[in-house]
């Protein structure tokens, strides 16, 4: 899975195996921390589909079926869960023979699945794996949930679990996008899992580092994991090569300059080696540079006048760059083809969507009173 599917893989070694004989059905389960298996399952299950079942726990909690019951008769979630996380898993995996399936429900969520189940057509509707041990996940000491005294001690293990996969989600699809191995059905489902929970500088590191160069090596191996006895591959080092924009524009405060530098400092800080083509525009390039390694940022920033995005993206298809990371407040003029690199645009603007690129919404106090019409 590490190398055919890293997304999963990824997180399937964050889940803790456990043994559990006597487990209904005699499949496998998880909890969010721990990977529960039948023995036998194991044992007789062919490769491929044994790979889809973990895929398909992995699953389970990344739509965080196990977070979301809320009062819902059991069995009928648990039906709507697995046909939800099956039209997602079997657009990549084989599952065992007999797993739900209903064209209808394909690309639903579980709870529109919830409220139009039939369960008198079929009786004999099972789930493909045991959900019983969603209510069992343990804190950080160990103890159950139903150890814990009340609701609100129960609700807070939930959502800090809940953080805790919405940050390895996070990790898990930026080594897939490293790896070139994040298939487009699940570029979707994890904006919308990550987009209203994750750090906005958290979604712009992960679009930049998914534009890095690398190297996978073996020696030196992936260490996180070897306490298991898995040799992983580990990244021989990242250097990114971007060009980035500065919008210079009247509608830009000086507040929003110092703030886009001071990100465009924290891009640098973050990576040993680097090349970043800086440009200043407003309806034109006023200035541009080139910044390496201990370059000091340059201070003396020209502009001013109206918008256009159009003088530094011509320029920056002229540059051997795997992105252009773009800060604005999205007043200006867009080409009328897309670029043929990435680009990633930071906007001051609430709830603007860009003609094509990734939009990572920058936070400040202006933009409840910045907000464009669509």
């Amino acid at each position: 899975m590490q190398f055919d599917h890293p997304f999963f893989g990824y997180l399937a070694l964050t889940l803790e195996p456990v043994e559990k004989p006597d487990m209904d059905p005699p499949t496998m389960a998880t909890d969010g921390i721990h990977l529960y298996y039948h023995p036998d399952f194991v044992k007789n299950t062919p490769l491929s589909e044994l790979t889809g079942v973990i895929a398909h726990e992995i699953g389970h909690i990344i739509l965080k079926h196990i977070f979301r019951e809320q009062g819902r008769e059991h069995q009928r979630w648990n039906i709507a869960c697995d046909y939800a996380v099956n039209y997602l898993i079997l657009k990549e995996f084989k599952l065992p023979r007999g797993c739900l399936q209903d064209p209808a429900f394909f690309d639903k969520e579980a709870e529109w699945i919830y409220s139009h189940l039939d369960l008198s057509e079929d009786e004999n509707q099972v789930t493909l794996d045991s959900h019983s041990e969603w209510s069992n996940s343990k804190s950080k000491d160990g103890k159950n949930d139903t150890e814990k005294d009340g609701d609100a001690d129960n609700s807070l293990i939930s959502t800090d679990l809940e953080q805790e996969w919405q940050n390895r989600v996070a990790v898990a699809a930026s080594q897939a996008r490293i790896k070139g191995n994040l298939p487009a059905h699940l570029e979707s489902v994890i904006d919308n899992l990550l987009q209203p929970k994750l750090d906005w500088k958290t979604l712009l590191r992960d679009r930049i580092t998914s534009c890095a160069k690398n190297d996978f090596v073996l020696n030196p191996c992936n260490k996180k994991h070897l306490y298991r006895g898995f040799y992983l591959p580990g990244i021989a080092g990242e250097e990114i090569n971007i060009a980035v924009g500065v919008d210079t524009s009247g509608s830009i405060s000086d507040e929003d300059i110092r703030m886009f530098l001071s990100e465009i400092k924290g891009i640098c800080d973050s990576y040993d080696e680097y090349t970043i083509h800086l440009f200043f525009a407003d309806a034109d390039i006023q200035a541009r540079y080139e910044l390496r390694p201990f370059d000091p940022l340059p201070k003396i920033i020209a502009g001013r006048g109206g918008t256009d995005f159009r003088p530094v993206m011509e320029e920056v298809s002229k540059l051997d760059i795997t992105a252009l990371v773009y800060f604005t407040d999205m007043y200006g003029s867009f080409p009328d083809k897309e670029p043929n690199y990435n680009v990633i645009w930071v906007s001051t603007t609430e709830g603007y969507e860009a003609p094509w690129g990734a939009m990572v919404e920058y936070p400040t106090d202006e933009r409840k009173r910045r907000r464009r019409r669509r």
